[in-house]
């Protein structure tokens, strides 16, 4: 697995993505994001589990105005790598937290 501890300033998030062999994120700090394609926004709070199928495309980040932390892992080394996608347009982002 790989593992690694994501930082993000308020309103800050991913481009769209996908990892071929899935992704988790532990929820650590502050207040955030979770979006996949298709369904509807996702907020996270600390001690929040996300459990990313392979291959789901998708993003995460901060909650606007605040501050957000978690844990990825990465589980299917070596195969899992990661696609990046498109950015996520100011205009999608600020439609998700009406």
């Amino acid at each position: 697995s790989s593992i690694a501890n994501v930082t993000f300033e308020p309103n800050a998030r991913t481009n769209w993505h996908k990892h071929s062999g899935g992704q988790i994120l532990l929820v650590t700090a502050g207040k955030g994001l979770y979006k996949e394609e298709g369904k509807p926004v996702r907020v996270l709070e600390t001690g929040d589990v996300v459990q990313i199928p392979p291959n789901t495309k998708h993003w995460h980040g901060a909650y606007p105005k605040k501050q957000f932390a978690h844990i990825s892992i990465e589980p299917n080394l070596p195969d899992n790598t990661t696609e990046w996608l498109e950015p996520v347009s100011d205009e999608e982002y600020e439609s998700e937290v009406k």
